[in-house]
């Protein structure tokens, strides 16, 4: 499956390659550039001037993108295993895994970045929006004691042991691909 961009062959190597750029490119700009800018004022953090829609924005996108190059990663390295190691061609890869594992990918961390959105479960963390919950006082009449006032524990919980496991696993596969070959 031979793909011309300007009279050029490109192949699987290339267009994972602008999946991971693609995803570098979001988390750069919503993470480094935005910042704080995007967390809601009320936090106090530096430059904060942002509100609840925009750091449930700027949380969609880090987890969206963040996820998104974590995968990337693990395609080149299946691309370079299965070349090296295994003989594969380039047009072989292309035809059998890359058009279902940039579905995968994109289906996953888009779920993965949407659950949380419903449940409203982006939230200021730290200078940044990320999955977490946000605590406060649960009544005027309670002294002390802090209630969610948005999100939700269990989406927290399973969001993050799911990143925490998707990012050991594919750390342990690149590893183990890059010294196979």
């Amino acid at each position: 499956a031979k793909k011309v961009r300007n009279g050029k062959e490109t192949d699987p190597y290339q267009r994972i390659m602008v999946g991971l750029s693609i995803s570098d490119v979001l988390l750069s700009f919503f993470w480094f550039f935005l910042g704080t800018w995007m967390v809601p004022k009320e936090t106090g953090w530096l430059w904060a001037v942002g509100n609840t829609s925009s750091c449930s924005v700027q949380g969609f996108f880090v987890v969206f993108a963040g996820y998104g190059e974590t995968c990337y990663q693990a395609a080149i390295s299946l691309n370079i295993l299965l070349l090296i190691v295994f003989g594969w061609k380039q047009e072989t890869f292309s035809k059998k895994v890359e058009k279902p594992m940039h579905f995968l990918i994109i289906a996953f961390v888009l779920v993965f970045a949407i659950i949380p959105l419903v449940y409203e479960t982006y939230n200021p963390e730290c200078g940044i929006c990320n999955t977490t919950v946000l605590w406060g006082k649960c009544s005027t009449n309670d002294e002390g004691k802090l209630c969610i006032v948005r999100g939700n524990e269990q989406v927290q919980l399973v969001i993050g042991l799911i990143a925490f496991a998707l990012i050991l696993i594919v750390l342990i596969f690149c590893t183990v691909a890059m010294v196979w070959v």
